[in-house]
C-alpha cells in the first residue's frame, strides 16, 4: 500500500474513532442532564405530595365543620330585627282599679264633709265643690302615678327584651364566626394546596422539557459527531487517492513512492518528471 493511501486511511481511521468518540461524548452528557431533570421532576412532585400531605388535616376539619356551619347559618335570629310593642298608657279606669284607690276616696269624702257640718255648711253647695275638687286631685294624683309606674315598667321590659335579643343574636353570631374561621382555615389550605400543585405541575412540567430538550440534543449532537468523522474519513480518502494520482513517481522514506507506483504498463499512467506544472493523463 502507498505512503498517501496508509496515511488517508489512517486520518479516515481517527476521523471515525474521533466521530464515535463525541457522539458518546455529546450521548453522555446528555443523558446526564436528562437524568438531572427528570431528579429534579421526581423531588418537586414529591414535596408537592408532602406538603399536601401536611394540610390534609387542616382541609379535612375545615370541611368537617361545613354542616355544622350552614345549620348555624339558619337560626333565625341572624336575619329577625328587634320589635317590641307601642306603650299603652293606662286608662282611667284602670287608675280607679288602682289598690287603695276608693278606700283613700272615700276617707277623703267624709273627711271633707265632716269638716263641712263643723263648720256649719252641712249639705251646702261650698260642701259639694269641696268634696268635688278632693276628688279630682285624688283621680289626677292617682292617675299620674299610675301612669308613670306603667310606663317605668314598659321601659324596664322593653330594655330586659332588647338586652335578651341582643344577648341571643350575639350568641349566635358568635357561633357562626367560630366555624367560619375554622372553615375558612380549611379553605385557604385547600387554596394553597391548589396553587402549589399548579405550581408543581408546571416546575415538573418545565424539568421533563429540558430532561426532553437535553434528550434530543444528546441524539443531534451524536449524529452530528458521527456524521462530522465519517465526513473527514471521506475526505481523508479522497484527499490521498488525489495525491497518488497527483505525485505517483514521488518517493517516501524507505524508498516506496509517496503517492503510489508508477505501472509502466498502465497507458494513463502520472509521471512528474519533467514536467513540473503541466500535467497529463
Amino acid at each position: 500500500m502507498s505512503f498517501g493511501v496508509t496515511a488517508a486511511v489512517v486520518g479516515g481511521v481517527g476521523s471515525i474513532v474521533g466521530g464515535i468518540v463525541g457522539g458518546n461524548s455529546a450521548e453522555d452528557a446528555a443523558q446526564t442532564q436528562a437524568d438531572a431533570a427528570n431528579r429534579s421532576a421526581d423531588l418537586q412532585w414529591k414535596q408537592y405530595q408532602q406538603t399536601r400531605d401536611d394540610l390534609a388535616p387542616y382541609r379535612d376539619l375545615g370541611s368537617s365543620f361545613i354542616p355544622q356551619l350552614q345549620t348555624a347559618l339558619q337560626n333565625p335570629l341572624l336575619s329577625s330585627v328587634f320589635s317590641y310593642a307601642d306603650f299603652n298608657a293606662p286608662t282611667a279606669a284602670e287608675a280607679a282599679a288602682t289598690p287603695g284607690y276608693q278606700f283613700t276616696r272615700d276617707q277623703g269624702l267624709k273627711a271633707a264633709q265632716n269638716s263641712a257640718s263643723a263648720r256649719g255648711l252641712g249639705a251646702s253647695g261650698a260642701a259639694m265643690k269641696g268634696a268635688e275638687a278632693y276628688a279630682t286631685g285624688l283621680a289626677d294624683s292617682t292617675y299620674g302615678d299610675t301612669f308613670n309606674r306603667s310606663l317605668a315598667t314598659y321601659t324596664t321590659n322593653r330594655g330586659n327584651a332588647l338586652s335578651n335579643f341582643g344577648t341571643n343574636y350575639g350568641v349566635a353570631s358568635d357561633a357562626v364566626n367560630r366555624l367560619l374561621g375554622i372553615v375558612g382555615s380549611g379553605q385557604n389550605a385547600a387554596a394553597q394546596t391548589g396553587a402549589m400543585g399548579a405550581q408543581a405541575a408546571g416546575n415538573v412540567a418545565n424539568a421533563i422539557t429540558s430532561g426532553a430538550a437535553a434528550s434530543a440534543a444528546g441524539t443531534v449532537g451524536s449524529a452530528n459527531a458521527f456524521n462530522s468523522g465519517l465526513s473527514g474519513a471521506i475526505n481523508s480518502l479522497q484527499s490521498g487517492a488525489m495525491l497518488n494520482r497527483l505525485f505517483p513517481t514521488a518517493t517516501a522514506p524507505g524508498g516506496s513512492t509517496l503517492y503510489g507506483a508508477a505501472n509502466s504498463s498502465n497507458p494513463t499512467g502520472y509521471n512528474v518528471g519533467g514536467n513540473t506544472y503541466g500535467f497529463t493523463v
